[in-house]
């Protein structure tokens, strides 16, 4: 895997001094025996607080992490194989909704190799109309939803279900949600690609937005698409039982430790709008602290359980590559 970062270099988001508060609340998990980490970063991202500022903290900790820019470098799969010694013990994924890098975390899964988030989970939020049907199915309250190849086909959706949102399958960042009031004014949006459409849900103008770093759940205020021009304070808020219950119930049923879900209160009690893996974690009180520690436990706790299978099951295929002059040999 040529041109990646390595652990060696300091990553976009600059190298942070050693929190020695962080460390006393951290210490006993950061700091223990290093682990290989390879966190694929799409351009995108290169330059965001997160992952970087995840990445400078396992570093600063002792532990081995490169960074893979699937934009950028051609990667070679077969090193993703099994071997003796395994180059990296997990991968950790923080890519756009269709970007390149999710094919490549598939590949790690495939060859075996911890994934962060499991890339399954990673699959299931990430294709919207997946995620809502779900959810819907594990009793998570979520706002009735149409699917759509192509725009022209959301007007067979009925008048008197409108105002409606409407936004890409594969969206993320919430770029190009839209609310739509009337089957005119749908007829004039101009948005490709497969799309999902729901009953507006009335809001105060801002989203709720929960995140967990796999330890904790925090409540925060978050501006919301369909409200750009709002006054809005984006700011840490209190958790109440019934939002933690609500974030946690989610997390089980996609099968995700670290992840965001957007939600807003309706008459009928809150309601998911949308699932993120690894979302932006704004506002989190030493969120790139929780989530090394999460990143961490992962590896481990998926390295036992490999272990443990292993020990069950002691013969187990591997491959083997040979290369085409040694073929012809």
């Amino acid at each position: 895997m040529s041109d990646s970062t390595s652990s060696g270099e300091t990553s976009a988001s600059g190298t942070q001094r050693m929190d020695v508060s962080a460390i006393r609340e951290f210490g006993e998990v950061l700091l223990t025996s290093p682990v290989r980490l390879c966190f694929i970063v799409e351009a995108r991202y290169e330059n965001d607080v997160m992952p970087g500022a995840v990445v400078d903290v396992l570093r600063s900790a002792g532990h081995h992490v490169d960074v893979l820019r699937p934009n950028g470098t051609v990667t070679d799969l077969w090193e993703l194989l099994p071997t003796d010694v395994a180059r990296y013990d997990a991968f950790v994924l923080k890519t756009v909704s269709e970007g390149p890098g999710l094919s490549l975390l598939d590949a790690a899964a495939a060859a075996g190799v911890t994934t962060v988030n499991d890339y399954r989970a990673i699959r299931l939020a990430r294709d919207k109309a997946v995620a809502a049907v779900r959810a819907r199915a594990a009793g998570i309250p979520f706002p009735k939803t149409w699917f759509a190849s192509k725009s022209g086909l959301l007007e067979q959706i009925p008048a008197d279900a409108y105002p409606l949102v409407v936004k890409p399958n594969s969206g993320s960042a919430m770029r190009d949600v839209y609310r739509v009031d009337s089957p005119d004014e749908l007829a004039r949006l101009a948005i490709g690609g497969s799309l999902l459409a729901q009953p507006y849900l009335p809001n105060p103008g801002h989203d709720v937005k929960l995140y967990n770093t796999g330890d904790e759940v925090f409540a925060t205020v978050k501006r919301s698409p369909l409200h750009p021009g709002a006054d809005v304070v984006e700011e840490k808020i209190p958790l109440t039982p019934e939002l933690r219950n609500l974030a946690r119930a989610v997390g089980r049923v996609f099968g995700l430790d670290i992840y965001g879900i957007d939600v807003v209160e309706t008459a009928d009690g809150w309601v998911v709008l949308d699932v993120n893996d690894f979302p932006s974690f704004g506002n989190v009180p030493q969120a790139a602290w929780r989530l090394a520690r999460t990143v961490l436990r992962v590896t481990r706790r998926q390295a036992a359980a490999r272990a443990a299978a292993q020990a069950s099951a002691p013969t187990v295929y591997r491959p083997v590559v040979t290369s085409v002059t040694e073929a012809r040999a």
